[in-house]
């Protein structure tokens, strides 16, 4: 496996220091459908740059209640996904109050969730920077099931079981960036 540095593209590190320029905080937003590579970006971006905190709802739930379908039935996965929502809303609004550097790993799907974490973040008078995990269909269900034949995370990341039918739920309902300030990251 590449060390976690060689992971981030460079158009992505260029922008995650603060600079004497520019000394605001910096909101790390990943953009993209189950299977992208939001989670490994976001964990590499956390190794390599100590500054960063970053915020998953896999994360969470894994410290909370372990891993799912092994410690939880995936009956309970809605229950603590919305207590994790809840976690997650609120250590970002500390984080981004105290001015800390966020690493926020989801899928942010929706144009409405982009702009409303944007106006907080501008608000607050940080940066944003949203990488946007672009993919095909096809593509994303290879890496699903090539994730789950290494089986489960021991980290709770891409815990959630994806169907072919769900997976396609989310092709359907996720508003691709377009003239939001976004780095593209094609996926092959």
């Amino acid at each position: 496996m590449a060390a976690a540095g060689q992971i981030i593209p460079e158009e992505v590190k260029s922008r995650l220091l603060r600079t004497e320029q520019d000394p605001r905080p910096v909101v790390v937003m990943t953009c993209g459908i189950a299977g992208s590579g939001k989670s490994t970006l976001s964990k590499a971006i956390a190794a390599s740059y100590p500054s960063f905190t970053r915020i998953s709802i896999d994360q969470i739930i894994a410290s909370r209640h372990g891993l799912y379908g092994v410690d939880y039935p995936p009956s309970a996965h809605a229950a603590f996904e919305l207590e994790a929502d809840e976690i997650y809303d609120a250590t970002f609004r500390q984080l981004l109050k105290e001015g800390k550097d966020i690493m926020l790993d989801r899928s942010h799907y929706a144009k409405a969730d982009r702009d409303a974490v944007l106006a907080e973040v501008e608000e607050a008078g940080a940066r944003r920077v949203l990488v946007y995990f672009k993919a095909e269909r096809n593509v994303l269900w290879r890496r699903i099931c090539e994730r789950k034949a290494k089986g489960a995370s021991t980290d709770g990341d891409g815990a959630l079981e994806i169907s072919k039918q769900l997976l396609d739920r989310y092709v359907e309902g996720f508003d691709v960036p377009d003239g939001e300030g976004e780095i593209v990251i094609e996926l092959k």
